[in-house]
């Protein structure tokens, strides 16, 4: 936890003002002094993404962390760039939409445990950048374990998300000053804070209500 906080600092630090409206990234400034990569990279330990790509004594990134629920166990994915069992074959647009919309690829909606429902907040640029540093990665053939019964059936998202999900990129408040917006940035989008931190409905959906009032941490399994 105290890694990913100082990462939220450091990261605060580099950014300037962040994504406004939906869809909207004008309010978000290239910053020439670092490459795309290297934003994504730090981009990508702010959103904690080692932590839940990579198994206990496996390759970085290369997924099979199990999430034990009520509804049984699934196994977070390959996220290198390996075209057989990673993200090889995903456009840029493809991981934009995974991000935004918890759409695959291939169509197919994805679980939240995968939390896009904080992800859809982040501007396009900065979801570009964690895509070209993630697409630098040694591409590693390797398939996370099948997922319990209940994570096979993929459809019944469709409707989880029209009573739960409300897609949108981070809205800045303009009678807060510059810090503030930035560092709700962070926590309300890639830091994803409330997944942790908030109590959830019987649907395992996030109780809005209640952000940040504490919640039942599932222990990841290796």
């Amino acid at each position: 936890m105290a890694c990913v906080l100082t990462t939220l600092v450091w990261l605060a630090a580099l950014t300037s003002n962040t994504g406004a409206e939906a869809g909207d990234d004008s309010d978000v400034p290239a910053i020439s002094a670092v490459s795309a990569v290297e934003r994504g990279s730090y981009l990508a330990a702010t959103g904690n993404c080692f932590s839940c790509h990579t198994r206990e004594g496996g390759i970085p990134y290369t997924g099979g962390v199990a999430f034990e629920t009520p509804f049984g166990s699934l196994y977070s994915s390959n996220i290198t760039p390996d075209k057989l069992t990673g993200l090889g074959d995903w456009s840029a647009q493809d991981f934009r939409r995974a991000m935004h919309e918890g759409i695959a690829a291939d169509g197919s909606p994805l679980f939240p445990a995968f939390p896009y429902t904080s992800y859809t907040r982040l501007s396009e640029a900065d979801v570009n950048d964690i895509y070209a540093f993630l697409r630098t990665l040694p591409p590693v053939e390797y398939t996370p374990p099948r997922n319990d019964l209940a994570f096979r059936i993929r459809w019944p998202m469709r409707i989880w998300n029209a009573l739960f999900f409300k897609p949108g990129r981070f809205a800045m408040d303009p009678s807060k000053e510059a810090e503030w917006n930035r560092g709700a940035y962070l926590v309300e989008g890639l830091g994803h804070c409330s997944a942790c931190h908030s109590p959830r409905n019987f649907a395992m959906a996030e109780i809005a209500e209640q952000a940040y009032q504490g919640g039942v941490l599932l222990d990841k399994v290796a």
